[in-house]
């Protein structure tokens, strides 16, 4: 257990790691130093557990097939606010600086020195801190850590792959999410048809309609995406499913 602010809580790492022994490695001394670790072996499966986990840091290799490391170390700044250190072969050279400049925290040699690991993930967390079990947005309220949802004061019942699909437009609602992120963030890998996630997303309108009245839409980029908005008004140039 760890302490922040006076409060004794678990922190959960997220470790993506394609080396079988160096992800199992790390995850003991993560564990063994109080840490909660979830892990995965390539950056589509890294992807899914950002949105099923939650963590409060993610660990990532730089080599994470079959998006590159940089790649995976971008969309994950970009879309979460939490902390992130990567692994990489040396501390030296031109990997350290790009990963930064694409939004990494810190970054630490592998195999790492688990008294330098211990050090560089508490020192980050020192600096960085987020509670991020809850969503509030447009009327809707999502608890990762139940896996409920709740619309004013109904408990909404959703399949496992609703939730995922929810939480991810949830968290991008600035910005038009395109069908390939939704394939990984969902379910894990890069093809999905576009038909198979407008029938989820005609699945939660209906669910999460009150008399076919939301405080929110799931609105359609034609041949592009989805997009999570809070008031109808947005609707344009958009389809409705």
């Amino acid at each position: 257990m760890h302490y922040f602010h006076g409060v004794n809580i678990l922190l959960t790492i997220l470790l993506i790691e394609g080396d079988s022994y160096l992800r199992a490695t790390i995850a003991q001394a993560l564990t063994d130093a109080g840490f909660g670790v979830a892990t995965a072996s390539d950056s589509a499966f890294g992807v899914r557990a950002m949105h099923e986990t939650c963590p409060d840091m993610v660990l990532l290799d730089e080599e994470m097939p079959p998006v590159n490391g940089e790649e995976l170390c971008s969309y994950i700044s970009r879309i979460f606010d939490i902390p992130i250190i990567v692994l990489v072969s040396s501390e030296q050279g031109e990997a350290p600086a790009r990963f930064l400049e694409m939004g990494a925290d810190a970054c630490l040699a592998k195999p790492p020195n688990q008294r330098m690991l211990l050090a560089r993930v508490n020192s980050v967390f020192r600096r960085y801190r987020r509670d991020c079990d809850h969503t509030s947005l447009g009327g809707v309220e999502l608890d990762t850590e139940k896996h409920q949802v709740n619309v004013g004061d109904r408990t909404i019942d959703l399949t496992p792959t609703e939730f995922r699909l929810l939480n991810c437009l949830a968290l991008n609602s600035k910005r038009l999410v395109p069908y390939s992120e939704l394939a990984i963030a969902v379910w894990g890998r890069e093809k999905i048809s576009s038909n198979c996630i407008k029938f989820y997303a005609h699945s939660l309108r209906r669910k999460l309609g009150n008399n076919g009245r939301r405080p929110f839409e799931l609105l359609n980029g034609r041949g592009v995406g989805f997009r999570f908005v809070k008031q109808k008004t947005e609707v344009i140039n958009h389809e409705r499913y």
